[in-house]
């Protein structure tokens, strides 16, 4: 069955890259095809923008024969090819470096030129209701919207319930009745529509019923479910919605209706200057910026012994956190002294190295030239505050992040930190905007030279105090939780 698998895999590229020459549909479908085999084996290094080209060409034929729908289907197919992860995920991505060349395609094709560019008629636009009467002593009514992904927010609402003075429902958008939440064609469609004649998506009744109960609504992750609220035909009294770094990878940041929505809440600047730079529209919303609460809290104060030698790692398998850079680090404090040694703790290899993705054979081969006791592959784990007390330095190799929590998670445990100044978020600030200046390196480099500054007893102590520090003023949950009190109550 695993050889069937495979051989099926290595047919379908075949395929495609022999249909893309085929005029029409047909070639269309083979162009698309082909090339998401291309950005896999090569990402930004692929010919993804001429297959970009090819799609909105075929969405700007149809548009142009009244063919709506299959002018939204190229239109959708060359933005899928364009946030594919292989480009923004690894390697440095063109969306990030600068995104005009990247999105001018995009909004030069008529079917974008509508959706991305394109206004709603604020006549059309649903009146939010006045504000409710509030009876003394009565509490804010808060609805939290999101889809399946509460990961972030939960401990935020358990935290804002034990404060009081906040009564909060929560509705996952996956568990409403018809009419729904519609999926990426319905959404693409619904925009359109909305443009073009002023048409917008019903409210599902449990939804509109929650809308008339809260004072505020946020919805988590400002990706597709706020694209779909931006469309509805009910508006809430107030609406909030909290960005990640992820949404900004997504092309939802261009689709929504900025001025239906009240407040941005984002996890740091570079998040937010990067979405201004994608989506100018966007500037024109009142921003706030609010942390997470961390997975594991702060934890008891640190104490014990600690190897300043042994470098730790939380989640590095996906490209975008850029392993090889750590290795490389570790392979030069090596050259220097062979006692330096690496924890990498999160999801690993597979098991068998032929299901290898070409960026984890790259990784798999780059581990091999460690002895095995240079390295020590945990796997996911329970019991990471407790790894991570009794680790030396945390570092963080990313090539993008909003906040990285796993570093924040290491220096509630007193461990110092080696942040990479992350590459594509040095235009929007970089990580000297969440993290001092002194913890930031530009370069491997400067990386090994950090740690090697470390090894002193007197400097990596006061350097644990001060990660200590840091983590205790940055995410004191008191803290934290007046930045969201500030953020939802209406002003």
């Amino acid at each position: 069955m695993r050889e069937r698998r495979r051989a099926a895999r290595r047919a379908i590229p075949l395929i495609a890259r022999g249909l893309r020459h085929l005029p029409g549909r047909v070639g269309g479908m083979g162009t698309y095809f082909a090339a998401q085999e291309d950005l896999a084996r090569h990402g930004a290094q692929s010919s993804w923008r001429e297959a970009v080209e090819r799609l909105l060409r075929l969405s700007d034929r149809d548009h142009a024969r009244g063919r709506i729908s299959s002018a939204l289907t190229w239109f959708d197919k060359a933005l899928r090819i364009t946030y594919d992860g292989a480009l923004h995920q690894a390697g440095q991505s063109p969306l990030a470096a600068d995104p005009e060349p990247v999105l001018r395609p995009l909004r030069s094709a008529s079917i974008g030129t509508l959706l991305i560019d394109g206004t709603i008629d604020p006549a059309v636009r649903p009146t939010a209701p006045p504000p409710r009467d509030w009876a003394p002593g009565e509490p804010l009514r808060l609805l939290v919207l999101a889809q399946a992904n509460w990961t972030f927010i939960h401990p935020v609402i358990e935290a804002l319930r034990a404060r009081g003075g906040i009564e909060i429902r929560e509705i996952d958008v996956d568990e409403l009745a018809a009419p729904g939440m519609p999926d990426r064609d319905r959404l693409l469609r619904a925009r359109y529509d909305a443009i073009t004649r002023g048409a917008l998506l019903p409210t599902p009744p449990e939804l509109a019923a929650a809308f008339d109960w809260a004072d505020t609504v946020l919805v988590e992750w400002a990706h597709h479910v706020l694209t779909w609220v931006t469309l509805l035909d009910r508006a809430p009294r107030l609406l909030t919605a909290r960005m990640h770094r992820f949404e900004v990878f997504t092309p939802f940041a261009l689709l929504h209706d900025y001025p239906r929505i009240d407040r941005l809440l984002h996890v740091s600047p570079p998040v937010r200057r990067m979405l201004d730079a994608i989506a100018p529209q966007a500037s024109v919303v009142p921003a706030s910026q609010v942390g997470n609460l961390l997975q594991h809290g702060l934890g008891p104060e640190p104490a014990g012994e600690r190897d300043p030698a042994l470098l730790v790692q939380v989640g590095w398998l996906r490209p975008v956190k850029d392993v090889m850079f750590t290795l490389d680090v570790l392979s030069a404090l090596r050259e220097r002294d062979p006692a330096f040694q690496l924890r990498l703790i999160g999801p690993q290899l597979p098991d068998d190295p032929a299901d290898d993705t070409p960026y984890q054979q790259q990784v798999r081969r780059r581990l091999a030239d460690f002895p095995p006791a240079a390295i020590q592959v945990l796997g996911p784990r329970q019991d990471v505050p407790a790894l991570l007390a009794t680790s030396g330095i945390v570092l963080s190799s990313s090539r993008h992040e909003g906040t990285h929590e796993a570093v924040m998670e290491g220096l509630a445990a007193g461990c110092p930190a080696v942040v990479r100044d992350w590459p594509d978020t040095v235009p929007y600030g970089g990580a000297r905007t969440i993290y001092s200046d002194e913890w930031v390196v530009p370069d491997a480099a400067a990386a090994v030279q950090r740690i090697l500054a470390l090894q002193d007893e007197q400097t990596y102590a006061r350097a644990a105090q001060a990660a200590r520090a840091f983590a205790l003023q940055h995410r004191d949950p008191e803290q934290v939780i007046d930045g969201y009190t500030r953020a939802i109550f209406p002003r």
